[in-house]
C-alpha cells in the first residue's frame, strides 16, 4: 500500500494526547499518511517529542498553531482573548474578521514564533505550518501567518480550495489562497478533505500536488477512526486498497 507521489496524507493534531499519537504512529507504519502536523503547547508534548525521536517514520512534520484550546505558551498580553482560567477562547479568536491593532498582532506573531521554537528547541524539523481549526485563514490571522512562514522558511497549508457553501466564502479563500501562492509558500496546489478528494479525483492532475486532511484517533475498542469526521479513515484506506472504486461501482448498479 502506498500513497500516489503528488498527494500530501497529513494528520492534524499529534500531541492532542496519547490516543491520537499512537494513530498517527500506526497510520505512518502502515502507510496511510505521510505528513503531520504537531501541536506544541499541550500538557503533551514532551511525550510527543519522545515518541518522534524514537520513530523515524514520523516525518514531513509540521507546526498546528493553536489558538483554539489550551494556554499560550508565551505570556500572552492580550487577555481578551482568554478565559477566566488562562486558556484560549474560541470564542474569541475563532470570530477575528475584523483588522488588528498593531499591539494585538505582535502579540499573536510573537505566539506563534513561540510554539514553532518550541518544536525546534526539542529538534524537531519543521517544514509546513498550518493551525488548529484553520484559524490561521481567518481574516485577522492569515497575513500574520504568511510573514512568519516567508520569514522562517516553510510552507503554509492553503484554505480549503473547493466550494463550501456560500459563494462569498468560496471567493475569499481563492483570494487568500492566491497570496499564499504568489508568495510561493503554498504547501500544495490543493487543499482537500477525504470526501471531497473521492468525489472528484480524476479531476485532479497527476502532478499537482494535493493535501488531504485526517485526524486519526483509536476509539476505545482500539478500532481506527478520524476523530473529527468519523467516516474518512475508512474511507481513504479502502481507497488506498482499491475497494474504495469497486464499492461506487456497486453501489450505482444497486440504484439502477
Amino acid at each position: 500500500m502506498s500513497i500516489p507521489p503528488p498527494i500530501i496524507v497529513n494528520a492534524d493534531d499529534i500531541g492532542l494526547k496519547p490516543s491520537v499519537n499512537k494513530a498517527i504512529l500506526y497510520s505512518f507504519e502502515q502507510g496511510y499518511i505521510n505528513s503531520t502536523s504537531l501541536l506544541t503547547n499541550t500538557d503533551f508534548f514532551n511525550d510527543t517529542i519522545d515518541l518522534i525521536h524514537q520513530n523515524p517514520t514520523i516525518k514531513n512534520i509540521g507546526l498546528h498553531v493553536n489558538f483554539a484550546k489550551g494556554r499560550p505558551v508565551t505570556n500572552f498580553t492580550q487577555k481578551q482573548f482568554l478565559d477566566a482560567e488562562g486558556n484560549w477562547d474560541i470564542n474569541k479568536t475563532g470570530k477575528l474578521i475584523s483588522v488588528l491593532n498593531n499591539e494585538t498582532k505582535a502579540a499573536f506573531l510573537k505566539e506563534i514564533d513561540a510554539q514553532l521554537e518550541r518544536a525546534l528547541t526539542a529538534n524537531i524539523k519543521i517544514v509546513h505550518i498550518d493551525s488548529h481549526l484553520h484559524l490561521h485563514t481567518l481574516p485577522a490571522f492569515y497575513n500574520l501567518f504568511i510573514e512568519i512562514a516567508k520569514k522562517r522558511g516553510l510552507k503554509l497549508r492553503l484554505a480549503q480550495t473547493y466550494r463550501e457553501g456560500s459563494y462569498l466564502k468560496f471567493f475569499y479563500r481563492k483570494y487568500i489562497n492566491n497570496k499564499i501562492q504568489v508568495s510561493d509558500i503554498n504547501y500544495s496546489k490543493y487543499f482537500v478533505t477525504v470526501e471531497e478528494f473521492l468525489k472528484n479525483n480524476t479531476n485532479f492532475s497527476e502532478v499537482d500536488k494535493i493535501e488531504i486532511m485526517v485526524h486519526p484517533d483509536f476509539d476505545n475498542t482500539g478500532k481506527l477512526f478520524d476523530h473529527v469526521d468519523i467516516k474518512s479513515m475508512d474511507n481513504w484506506i479502502s481507497y488506498l486498497n482499491g475497494s474504495f472504486v469497486l464499492l461506487l461501482f456497486v453501489a450505482k448498479l444497486c440504484l439502477c
